[in-house]
């Protein structure tokens, strides 16, 4: 089925490709029924000569009902003469099942018959423009009593005692692959309107689709089109009357109708464009009346079913619904206290989890301060007994206390290895104790001899020299004060001068 903007607009579009079929219920007629007054005599006989052949088989049960007429129904389904007419023979030998399940097929139609309101057989050479306005498609089915399965049988055996005891009504069936809108306006005029992309907003005004049946006061009705009458299901009487669609129906004056070919608003009112009906004013206005008569005779009928209806409801709810209603709400109380008191058991726990982790903060704290004290007391304690060792090297040396505190410190970015090399080249140099300046005054000494001396001593100078810079260089990324803060190779010749200076101002002039 085509679906237009507008409907996409709307939403409808799935809505539209999936219901793209009906069923509708009606009242059944047994075999019994069907010689009474309600069928005349030319169409008895064309059943007759149909189901001669079954009439006294035992195998079969014989149902007849009205599939369809041409009218427009309580779901605002519109079934015009027409399209009606074109598929009067599709029901023929479809299946019939129970309450449209198509696992639980009991039968299926052996006949079809279009009949007018007196049941008056319609030839079928009737010229399609001669149908009269409301007419029928009278059907006969046969349920099967016959199976070899124990359980069918009691299924059928039921079904035909049930619609013995007037329980059952039947179901019609049927598909369609369009429809147009049948419109009746506030003032009693009936139009047919093309549904196309410029009417196709009428369509969520539909009730089939969600709307009302209405718009801008004029009713709307969805008129189907490419009619399939596909069977029928035998589904429970309904006990509100109304449910039987077709038991009471509005009839649609198709003759009467003008062929709307496109809808316009002009300034909130339904612009339209037809032809004049050929039916005479007065003639028109008696049909109105007549019909308006019995419409409002059925209305107040239903009315009158309606408000004893819900008078009934209302003291069955008085009486049982309050009860029901109270021990659902003491129900919720109770559920409400269980949460209530689950709620408070959780912010419970949450509370004691909060203060225990404030606790643990506290002591981390704590204990991360200790620990920052005891690294710094660890430290100071490895730094003074590191002094004292590199102290005790050098006094052992042969220097004064005071000058070997003055050199740790000043020497104190070397490695242990360093300045053990350092303290060892000091010994060396003092050879067995400290020089001191009152002995060299005092002692008279040669002067070869003090040349020699010094000669010699000069030697162990630059060959400790050399020691101790070999040692520097196997160190790499250590801090000289007295010569440099890197050790970089074209700083290394500077760093031998600075030695050597150094030991001989400290060293040999003591």
């Amino acid at each position: 089925m085509k679906v237009y903007q507008a409907e996409i607009n709307a939403g409808l579009e799935k809505q539209i490709k999936a219901n793209a079929s009906i069923a509708y219920t009606m009242p059944t007629m047994i075999d019994k029924d069907y010689p009474g007054k309600s069928i005349s005599t030319n169409i008895r006989d064309e059943v007759d000569w149909l189901t001669k052949a079954s009439a006294e088989d035992d195998d079969v049960f014989k149902v007849y009902s009205i599939l369809v007429s041409t009218s427009w129904n309580k779901n605002d389904d519109v079934f015009g003469p027409e399209d009606v007419w074109v598929s009067k023979s599709t029901p023929l030998y479809k299946p019939t099942n129970i309450e449209h399940n198509e696992k639980e097929i009991v039968g299926n139609i052996i006949g079809n018959w279009p009949v007018d309101k007196n049941f008056e057989l319609i030839n079928e050479d009737t010229d399609i423009n001669d149908l009269p306005d409301v007419y029928h498609i009278l059907v006969a089915s046969v349920i099967y009593r016959q199976w070899q399965d124990p359980e069918y049988r009691a299924r059928a055996e039921k079904l035909i005692t049930e619609i013995q005891n007037g329980e059952k009504a039947v179901s019609m069936e049927c598909i369609f692959k369009g429809f147009d809108y049948a419109v009746e306006s506030p003032n009693g005029e009936y139009h047919i309107i093309a549904r196309g992309e410029n009417t196709a907003f009428l369509t969520q005004h539909l009730r089939a689709y969600g709307g009302n049946g209405v718009y801008q006061n004029h009713r709307v009705g969805r008129l189907l089109k490419n009619i399939t009458f596909s069977g029928k299901g035998f589904v429970a009487n309904p006990a509100n009357p109304d449910s039987i669609i077709f038991n009471v129906d509005r009839d649609f004056p198709f003759s009467k109708a003008s062929y709307v070919e496109d809808l316009f608003l002009c300034q909130g009112n339904v612009s339209t464009n037809y032809v004049e009906n050929p039916i005479s004013e007065l003639l028109w206005e008696s049909d109105m009346s007549e019909y308006l008569e019995k419409e409002v005779s059925e209305l107040k009928a239903a009315l009158d079913a309606s408000k004893a209806e819900v008078k009934d409801l209302t003291q069955k709810l008085s009486e049982a619904s309050v009860k029901e209603y109270e021990a659902q709400i003491e129900e919720l109380k109770a559920s409400l206290d269980n949460i209530e008191t689950e709620k408070q058991s959780y912010v419970t726990v949450a509370e004691k989890a909060e203060e225990t982790i404030a606790s643990l903060e506290a002591t981390i704290a704590e204990l991360t301060e200790k620990l920052t004290q005891a690294e710094a007391m660890m430290h100071d304690m490895k730094e003074k007994d590191k002094k004292e060792k590199r102290m005790a090297s050098l006094v052992d040396a042969g220097m004064e206390v005071e000058e070997a505190a003055a050199q740790v410190d000043t020497f104190e970015n070397l490695s242990d290895e360093q300045f053990e090399i350092f303290a060892m080249m000091m010994k060396k140099y003092n050879k067995g104790g400290p020089v001191k300046a009152e002995e060299s005054e005092d002692t008279p000494v040669a002067d070869d001899e003090v040349e020699a001396s010094v000669e010699e001593t000069e030697s162990e100078v630059v060959e400790a020299s050399e020691e101790v810079l070999e040692s520097v260089d196997v160190q790499e990324d250590v801090n000289l004060s007295i010569a440099s803060d890197s050790l970089e190779a074209d700083s290394m010749s500077n760093l031998r001068s600075s030695l050597n200076s150094w030991v001989s101002s400290q060293i040999l002039k003591r």
